[in-house]
């Protein structure tokens, strides 16, 4: 962690008052916060964030520490701000006062190549050893790391971040074959879009459309080494986590694949959760857990 301004409680608590958070606070008199830390390792003068009540080992007044603290959550600590969404507010202090500055400073990095029909929006930052080339629309605020391939007919909305060494709008895999079982590569003509605030994590593939789209929605979050076939459409604010969907996967709103394998053609239903290690052989309806080699339903989702 590095170096930080100090800041007065003062000014934490006018920033949640004016982003309009629910919280209370519990002493906090002239305590000067200098970064933040995790329970597990905290230092004299930070933010650091209690969510469950076994987490709290202490029986002193921790009077060197600010507590964002889960409702319900009793502790010994002098100042505390207790609040309903503790992860939340938390984070979002840390970001407001401590994040580190992008090490994107400007717009276009360092051997990064931009074809002639690239669309960039406003406060857009590229990284370095980028290659962005074909019919590109990247919208306002989005931020592509280093080494990341966007390629063919691609549109990514605003405010989404593509983290380093992903490829977006490669053709996916599909081939013919004819009786001799030689097998010829299907060159795909679609694309891929994608909505407004999506996250994209390091060396995830999304592959265009064999002739429709490949489609991501807004608020999805991709986390790391996942595979998006092509055909694929994700579902708003749906989370993918370490998975491989094949082609023509349907993945519903808000639904949460962790660490899974998805037969090509199922169809994942809206808020369903799929646990992980499962294979996804058929459809899964929404609104359920599904778990297993192969997938199946457990339970409803409350």
């Amino acid at each position: 962690m590095g170096k930080y301004r100090e800041i007065g409680v003062e000014e934490i608590i006018c920033f949640l008052r004016e982003g309009n958070y629910k919280y209370e606070v519990i002493g906090c008199e002239d305590i000067r916060i200098a970064g933040f830390s995790s329970l597990n390792c905290c230092k004299k003068d930070t933010v650091t964030w209690v969510k469950k009540q076994e987490n709290w080992n202490r029986d002193d007044d921790a009077k060197d520490l600010l507590c964002i603290v889960e409702s319900g959550v009793k502790i010994t600590a002098r100042n505390q701000i207790i609040c309903e969404s503790s992860k939340t507010i938390f984070f979002a202090i840390v970001e407001k006062f401590f994040e580190e500055k992008d090490d994107i400073e400007n717009s276009v990095g360092n051997n990064t190549v931009l074809g002639k029909n690239v669309v960039l929006g406003k406060n857009v930052k590229i990284g370095n050893n980028c290659s962005i080339v074909g019919n590109i629309e990247i919208g306002e605020g989005t931020i592509i790391s280093d080494n990341v391939v966007i390629r063919n007919h691609v549109v990514i909305g605003k405010q989404c971040h593509v983290q380093a060494l992903s490829v977006i709008g490669e053709d996916g895999f599909g081939y013919s074959e004819d009786s001799e079982h030689k097998k010829t590569m299907i060159k795909h003509h679609g694309g891929v879009i994608i909505g407004d605030d999506v996250f994209i994590g390091m060396h995830v593939n999304i592959a265009r459309g064999t002739i429709d789209d490949t489609i991501i929605e807004s608020g999805v979050k991709i986390a790391p080494s996942t595979h998006i076939g092509h055909n694929n459409h994700v579902g708003k604010n749906a989370t993918v986590i370490c998975s491989q969907s094949y082609g023509s996967v349907e993945i519903g709103e808000n639904a949460y694949i962790a660490g899974s394998i998805i037969r090509n053609q199922c169809s994942i239903g809206k808020n369903t959760i799929i646990g992980m290690g499962s294979v996804v052989t058929k459809d899964i309806e929404p609104n359920k857990i599904a778990m297993g080699i192969p997938a199946k339903v457990t339970k409803d989702r409350a």
